[in-house]
C-alpha cells in the first residue's frame, strides 16, 4: 500500500542530502527500529522539500524497509484555507483501508482508530507535506508500533516538535544547469541549447538564485519558447522591473502546484506579525552577501536583546539563513529582490527604508574612517577610535567588503547628508581598495563618487573626488584618462584659489605623466607642487614632491639632481619620523646609487628600505626593494643572491595580485639568467612576463619584454 505521488521527473543534485536521509531512515543502522522517528525538512517556498521527501521516500521503499506501506497527505499550510489535523486524519484512514462506515464519531476517537492500525502494522513511511503549524502535525504523529517514520515538509522549523530537522538550501550551480537541461529534453530530446549556451544557462541560474522553483519556471518558458536562445531570456530577466512576479507561467507543476514565485513570497511574508514584517523589511535594505549584527541593528534600529529574537524568527521561518559561525545572516537573491519590491510599492515603506539606509551609510562611512586609519602603517590619529587593533580593523574591512562597495553606489538619494557621507565612505574605501590593489571596484567607486559630487554641486568636493579617481585610473594603467581628470582637478581648485589641491595635482599629474614616459613634463609638475607645498610650509608633502622629483630626474639620467632631491628629502622625513615616506625615499635612492656606480652604498639603501617595509606591513615595498637589490647584485655580479632577490619579489608580487609588478619581476630573473648562460630559462621566464605584460601592461612594457627575448634568441638560438 502507498500514496505516495510519482517520483520527480527532473530532479537533480542533492546526492548528500539523500544519503543522509537515507542513513537516517536505515532500519539497520544506529537505532533504526526505534518506534518512531519524525524528520522535519524547512526551507524557502519553492527550494524543493517536497521533491525531496518523495525522493528520499521512493529510494526508501525500494530498499523494502516499509512493508507496511507508505501514506502521503498535503496539509497545504500555506493556503488561504489550510487543511486541519482532523481533515488529514480522515484522509490517512482511507489510506489504510478504513471504510466510511466504519469510521469512529469524534475526531479524537478518528485519531485513536489511526494509531490503532498503524500499531498493528510493519514499519510504514509517512509524509506530511507543506505543514505550517505543529498543530497541523503532532495528532499526525503514530503512537506505538515499531520503525516507523514520518518525513514532515515546511517552510518553517519545527522547533516545538521533537524532530530531527533538516534544511535544504537551493541546488549547486551544477545541479542547477543539469534541471533545466533534463526540463528541456524531456519535452524535446533534441533541445541542445543548455549544450550549446553554457555562459547563458549560468547567468540564468543565477537568476533564479539556483532555487528549484524558479528553475523549473524557467524551463517551462524555454519549452514554451523553444525557438528562441537562452540568452533572450536571460536578457528578459535582467532588464525586469520585479523579476519575481516575471517567474512565472502559466499551468502548475506535476504536483499540481502553481508556477509562479510571487505568490509563494507573498504568503510567507503575510504570515509575518508587523513588527517581524518591518524587520524583515529593513533587513533586506542591507547591500552585500552577509548581515552581521551591528549592520542589522543599524538598519532596524532595534538594540541587540530585541533584534536577535527577530533574527531567529525569520531565520525560523526560511527567510534568512545563518551562517555557519552564527554571527552573520544572509538573505537568498529572490527574497531580497522580493523585501525590494514590497518596499517599493508602499510610500510609507519608502520612507523607513530610506532612512535606515541612510543610517547605515553614515554607519559605515565612520567606521571605515577608523579602519583605515588603523591599518595604515603610521595609525596615529584614530577618528572614533571604534577597532582596538589591526587586525580587528583588516578582520572588518574583509567582512563587510561587498556590503560596502554596494553602499558606496548609493548616490541616489536627495538626501544631502545621505551623498556626503557616501563620498566619505568612497574615499575611505579609495584607500582600502589601494591596499588590497583591487583596481577594478576602486574605479568604479571614484566614478560613482565623481557622478554623486556634481550633484552636490560643490567644486572642492568634485575636486577632490576627481583626484580619487585619478588615482584610481592611473593604478589601472589607463594613462590617457587619468591625465584628463587630475588636469580637470587642477582647474578646480585654480577656479578657487586651493593651493593646497593645486599643490596635490600638480603631484598627482608628475606621477601620470611619469608612467607614460614624459619626464621633462613630470619634473615640471612635481617642481610646481613643492614650490606650492613649500610656500604652504607642508615640509612633510614638500618632501614627497621633492622625491617624485628626484625619481624623474634619474629616469633623464640627471643622476646627481636626483641624487640631491632624494637626500633633501630623506632628511625631512627622518626629522619629521615618517617611515612610511622614509622606506619609499631609501627605495629610490637605492636605485639612484646604483645608477651612480655606488653599489655598496644601494645596497645599505636598499637594506634599509626592506627593513622599515617589514616593520610597517608595507609587503609591497618590501617587492619593490627586493625587486631593486636585484638589480644591484646583479650589476655586481653576484647573480645567485640577484637571482633569489627578483624570485622574492616575483612571489610577494603574485601573492599581492600585482601581475604588473610580477611581470617585472619575472623580466628582472630572466635578464639575469641569460647573463650566466640559462638561456632556456630566460626564455620561459621572460615568456610568462610578456604574457602578464599584455593583460596587464602597456606599450613599452611588451616592448621592452619582446627586446629581451629577442636579445636571449641571439644568444641562444
Amino acid at each position: 500500500m502507498s500514496t505516495l505521488p510519482a517520483e520527480p521527473a527532473a530532479f537533480t543534485g542533492r546526492e548528500e542530502e539523500v544519503a543522509e536521509l537515507l542513513s537516517a531512515l536505515d532500519p539497520g543502522v544506529d537505532g533504526g527500529s526505534e518506534s518512531v522517528v519524525i524528520f522535519a525538512f524547512s526551507g524557502l517556498g519553492g527550494v524543493g522539500k517536497t521533491a525531496l521527501a518523495l525522493r528520499v521516500g521512493h529510494a526508501a521503499r525500494k530498499c523494502g524497509w516499509f512493508s507496511g506501506g507508505a501514506l502521503f497527505v498535503t496539509l497545504r499550510g500555506y493556503d488561504k484555507v489550510p487543511m486541519t489535523a482532523d481533515q488529514a486524519v480522515l484522509e490517512l484512514l482511507r489510506a489504510l483501508g478504513v471504510g466510511d462506515e466504519d469510521l469512529p464519531p469524534t475526531a479524537d476517537e478518528q485519531y485513536a482508530r489511526y494509531r490503532a492500525e498503524l500499531s498493528s502494522r510493519d514499519p510504514v513511511l509517512i509524509v506530511l507535506d507543506n505543514a505550517s503549524d505543529p498543530a497541523q502535525i503532532s495528532p499526525l504523529l503514530p503512537g506505538e508500533g515499531s520503525g516507523h517514520r514520518v518525513l514532515v515538509t515546511s517552510r518553517e522549523v519545527q522547533d516545538s516538535l521533537p524532530v530531527r530537522q533538516f534544511r535544504v538550501d537551493g541546488l549547486t550551480p551544477d545541479a542547477s544547469r543539469e534541471l533545466i537541461d533534463r526540463s528541456l529534453r524531456q519535452y524535446d530530446p533534441g533541445d541542445q541549447r543548455v549544450a550549446e549556451e553554457p555562459e547563458a544557462v549560468r547567468q540564468l541560474a543565477e537568476l533564479c538564485g539556483h532555487l528549484p522553483l524558479a528553475l523549473l519556471i524557467v524551463s517551462a518558458l524555454l519549452r514554451r519558447g523553444r525557438q528562441r536562445p537562452v540568452a533572450t531570456l536571460v536578457s528578459r530577466l535582467k532588464v525586469a522591473s520585479d523579476r519575481v512576479r516575471t517567474l512565472k507561467v502559466r499551468g502548475v507543476d506535476q504536483y499540481r502546484k502553481e508556477l509562479s514565485l510571487r505568490p509563494v513570497l507573498d504568503e510567507m511574508y503575510a504570515r509575518l506579525e508587523p513588527e517581524l514584517a518591518q524587520a524583515f523589511r529593513l533587513l533586506g535594505q542591507a547591500p552585500g552577501d552577509g548581515i552581521g549584527v551591528e549592520v542589522a541593528a543599524c538598519l532596524t534600529g532595534l538594540p541587540l536583546e530585541q533584534l536577535e529574537p527577530y533574527l531567529d524568527d525569520l531565520t525560523a521561518c526560511s527567510l534568512l539563513t545563518v551562517f555557519p559561525d552564527g554571527e552573520r545572516w544572509q538573505l537568498h537573491d529572490l527574497v531580497r529582490l522580493y523585501a525590494h519590491t514590497v518596499v517599493a510599492e508602499d510610500p510609507e515603506f519608502l520612507d523607513e527604508a530610506a532612512e535606515a539606509r541612510s543610517q547605515l551609510v553614515g554607519h559605515y562611512a565612520q567606521r571605515t574612517l577608523s579602519a583605515v586609519a588603523h591599518v595604515r602603517p603610521q595609525a596615529d590619529d584614530v577618528p572614533g577610535d571604534t577597532f582596538t587593533d589591526r587586525a580587528q580593523a583588516l578582520n572588518w574591512l574583509n567582512a563587510e567588503r561587498t556590503g560596502l562597495l554596494a553602499a558606496a553606489q548609493w548616490t541616489d538619494t536627495e538626501d544631502d547628508e545621505q551623498i556626503r557621507n557616501t563620498l566619505l565612505l568612497s574615499h575611505c574605501l579609495g584607500i582600502d581598495l589601494h591596499r588590497r590593489r583591487d583596481f577594478h571596484d576602486w574605479v568604479t567607486v571614484a566614478e560613482t563618487a565623481c557622478e554623486a559630487s556634481r550633484r552636490v554641486g560643490d567644486c572642492q568636493v568634485q575636486a577632490m573626488t576627481d583626484s580619487s579617481l585619478g588615482s584610481a585610473l592611473l593604478a589601472s594603467r589607463r594613462l590617457e584618462e587619468a591625465v584628463d581628470v587630475y588636469r580637470r582637478a587642477l582647474g578646480l581648485f585654480e577656479e578657487f584659489g586651493d593651493r593646497d589641491g593645486m599643490a596635490l595635482a600638480w603631484n598627482n599629474l608628475g606621477l601620470v605623466l611619469r608612467e607614460m614616459r614624459r619626464y621633462s613634463e613630470a619634473i615640471e609638475a612635481y617642481g610646481h607642487s613643492a614650490r606650492l607645498y613649500g610656500d604652504l610650509g607642508n615640509r612633510h608633502q614638500a618632501a614627497k614632491a621633492r622625491c617624485n622629483l628626484g625619481i624623474a630626474l634619474d629616469d633623464l639620467g640627471r643622476l646627481d639632481e636626483s641624487l640631491v632631491a632624494l637626500e633633501e628629502s630623506l632628511a625631512i622625513c627622518a626629522e619629521l619620523g615618517d617611515r612610511e615616506v622614509e622606506a619609499s625615499i631609501r627605495n629610490s635612492l637605492g636605485i639612484v646609487l646604483r645608477n651612480l656606480g655606488h653599489h655598496t652604498e644601494s645596497i645599505t639603501s636598499l637594506t634599509h628600505a626592506l627593513g622599515l617595509s617589514a616593520e610597517l606591513g608595507d609587503w609591497h615595498g618590501r617587492a619593490k626593494s627586493w625587486n631593486n637589490l636585484g638589480l644591484t647584485l646583479k650589476d655586481l655580479g653576484r647573480f645567485n643572491e640577484a637571482l633569489s632577490a627578483h624570485t622574492r619579489a616575483r612571489n610577494w608580487y603574485a601573492f599581492l595580485d600585482d601581475r604588473r609588478g610580477e611581470a617585472l619581476a619575472g623580466t628582472n630573473i630572466g635578464v639575469t639568467l641569460r647573463a650566466v648562460g640559462r638561456c632556456e630559462e630566460a626564455l620561459s621566464a621572460t615568456h610568462q612576463a610578456l604574457d602578464l605584460f599584455r593583460e596587464f601592461g602597456d606599450e613599452d612594457d611588451i616592448a621592452m619584454a619582446e627586446r629581451n627575448i629577442a636579445a636571449i634568441l641571439k644568444t641562444h638560438p
